[in-house]
């Protein structure tokens, strides 16, 4: 009958054997099946695996293998490696924002800014206090006032309205040296770089991902999730990173910082990046933005005029001579039906510009590094399990075991012989 069989059983019955079969479907009707062009799920054929499939005939165990890697920063770590860079109201200024002119300062200069403002010359220059030619003490130009109280009252740092430290040097902004730096009114003999552009570029790596141990020999699947995850840590907090974004043969990551010298912003940007192409192509990952400037404070001395008068009044309404020439909307002579108030308004007022930000963000352990975890997988049986294709292929030109996705052949052959061959094709079978 053109057909192959299993004996199932021989049986001596009046002289005659009588022989029990069953027919091998997949014999009888080999060079049909083995013509015939299915999709293929699994095979143990190793040279036609799909090693980019994710295999999940073998799940992963717990047994974890973990690496960690470091960038070269781009950022110091050091108050004193940083720059300054500091808003100032002063005059014509091309380059100004507004009112305010920005420079950026190195930490000595920033001293020297600081020692500026705050010496004796400073009084003399602004025109509040003189040199006394005989005595050679510093006297307040201002009548009436003593030195000491000049300097509780002066504000020397009026002219400067903001102040942000940043963990990078000077020469990666675009700026340009001066020798002298105008506040308010004045000139000063002091260096820096006045700010020509308010944002820079920096950037990180590129460095190249880490394959999992095991996916030279199993798979490159194994190198993305859930196989392989990959967590950035840096100045920028944890960003895990999506590896479906690489070609593991070839793609790096490199990372952008687009910084903001006025409001301290940054936006970090992670991009793969292909080396090998003539044109390096760039493919975004992920972005997000966090403050890098530090803000610094700075004390400012706020003069409280009404405080001031009030200050001269006893408790029954009595004023000092001195100052009975002022009255603040009658708030001398209303000052002993309001003892609480006149009090309150005599407390000396202490206004601040800025607050001091956080340096943890420039702490030394804060270097850029990619933590990775490899989830390893168990054992294959490659023989009675193979490995992914999932592409149509000529059944005879594969060999071993062979899964396919459908079983409906065109073969002369009776219904149950057919569900038969169907049910081998979509079960699994060997073929020699």
């Amino acid at each position: 009958f053109n057909r192959y069989y299993f004996i199932n059983s021989w049986t001596w019955l009046n002289g005659v054997w009588e022989c029990s079969c069953s027919v091998d479907a997949l014999a009888s009707w080999k060079t049909d099946i083995g013509n015939s062009i299915e999709y293929i799920l699994r095979t143990d054929s190793m040279v036609v695996y799909n090693e980019m499939i994710t295999d999940t005939m073998y799940p992963a165990t717990a047994d974890v293998d973990l690496n960690q890697y470091y960038l070269t920063s781009a950022f110091v770590s050091d108050i004193s490696d940083g720059i300054y860079v500091v808003g100032i109201i002063s005059g014509n200024d091309t380059q100004a924002v507004g009112a305010v002119s920005y420079y950026a300062l190195s930490a000595t200069e920033f001293g020297a800014l600081k020692e500026a403002l705050l010496s004796d010359d400073n009084l003399i220059t602004m025109g509040m206090a003189a040199l006394d030619p005989g005595t050679q003490q510093l006297t307040p130009l201002i009548t009436d006032m003593s030195m000491e109280l000049l300097k509780a009252m002066y504000n020397p740092f009026q002219y400067i309205v903001s102040c942000m430290w940043f963990p990078f040097s000077k020469s990666v902004i675009s700026s340009t040296p001066v020798s002298s730096i105008q506040i308010g009114w004045w000139n000063y003999s002091l260096s820096g770089n006045r700010i020509t552009a308010q944002t820079i570029r920096l950037n990180e790596g590129p460095t190249t991902i880490r394959n999992h141990s095991q996916a030279n020999t199993r798979g490159k699947y194994l190198n993305y999730s859930p196989y392989t995850r990959c967590t950035a840590f840096g100045i920028f907090g944890s960003v895990p990173i999506d590896l479906s974004f690489f070609d593991q043969n070839d793609d790096s990551l490199i990372i952008k910082y687009l910084i903001d010298l006025i409001t301290g912003n940054c936006r970090v940007r992670f991009e793969s990046y292909a080396s090998s192409e003539q044109t390096p192509i760039h493919h975004a990952i992920t972005e997000r933005d966090f403050m890098i400037g530090v803000p610094i404070q700075l004390a400012q001395i706020a003069t409280d005029y009404l405080g001031t008068a009030v200050a001269g009044i006893d408790a029954v309404g009595q004023t000092i001579s001195s100052v009975t020439k002022f009255d603040f909307g009658g708030a001398i002579s209303n000052a002993a039906h309001g003892i609480y108030n006149t009090i309150n308004a005599a407390m000396p007022q202490l206004s601040t510009s800025g607050t001091n930000g956080s340096f943890l963000i420039t702490n030394s352990n804060m270097q850029t590094s990619f933590c990775f975890q490899f989830f390893r997988i168990v054992d294959e049986d490659l023989t009675h399990k193979g490995r992914p294709v999932c592409a149509n292929m000529q059944i005879s030109s594969l060999s071993g075991y062979v899964l396919c996705a459908e079983g409906d052949l065109d073969l002369d052959c009776f219904a149950p012989e057919r569900q038969m061959i169907s049910a081998f094709l979509t079960g699994g079978f060997f073929w020699e």
